[in-house]
């Protein structure tokens, strides 16, 4: 349930209103304007408009990244981290919510969603392998490289969860914000990343729309509903 009650008439034009609008501070981003704190402003909007749109869950996760781009803007790297550790417990806890409550859950397993769920786990279990072999190792010593490895597992969490929603927005907006982080955090221990800034960024800021525009009552089109497992 969101923070504030909204008619349902108007889900719709204020979804695509807030939707326009995060476009546009999205695609000012990357002119060459100079404004303080800039890449804070997609997500901020973002929150704002959640405030009657989404679960209060999805509220708390815009506002925690909203505040971790504020960081990052700071070349504040740690306060970076930590704020978005925070952002996806509360993905976490929103997906859990949802599939315990939305999710119908079929007593056995097709062999197929058998093959969904392994796919998955391998995905999950080669990124932390990545993460703490390649990455850590490199990163400094003491409570960055512990920092990196608790938020490896963190997102990894939120990425599962979104896997297991059988809904192809949410699935593809968590993959979008793990390739982010993971083209940031090669980029800043392992080796530069060519075109680093739009990897990021625009795979970030589409993540966070898509789980945004999915969790509110508006439907964009129907989607793919992803394999019954």
């Amino acid at each position: 349930m969101a923070v504030f009650r909204l008619n349902d008439r108007l889900t719709g034009p204020f979804a695509l209103g807030a939707t326009g609008l995060f476009l546009a501070v999205s695609v000012l981003f990357f002119l060459p304007i100079e404004l303080p704190h800039k890449v804070t402003v997609p997500v901020g909007l973002l929150t704002l408009a959640s405030l009657w749109l989404c679960p209060w869950q999805i509220t708390l996760a815009l506002l925690f990244s909203a505040m971790g781009d504020f960081m990052g803007s700071c070349s504040n790297f740690l306060g970076q981290m930590g704020f978005f550790t925070v952002s996806h417990v509360f993905y976490i806890w929103f997906f859990a919510e949802r599939y315990l409550k939305k999710v119908e859950r079929d007593r056995k397993l097709s062999l197929k969603a058998k093959g969904y769920l392994s796919m998955v786990a391998f995905c999950v279990i080669s990124l932390l392998l990545v993460v703490f072999t390649r990455i850590a190792p490199l990163a400094e010593a003491g409570i960055i490289s512990t920092g990196v490895c608790i938020y490896a597992c963190v997102i990894s969490t939120m990425l599962v969860a979104a896997l297991l929603q059988r809904s192809s927005l949410y699935a593809l907006g968590a993959v979008l914000f793990v390739f982010s982080d993971f083209i940031l955090a090669w980029n800043k221990f392992v080796e530069p990343v060519p075109y680093r800034h739009y990897l990021v960024l625009l795979s970030y800021f589409l993540a966070q729309w898509l789980l945004f525009i999915r969790s509110t009552p508006y439907r964009v089109a129907p989607e793919m509903r992803l394999l019954r497992f």
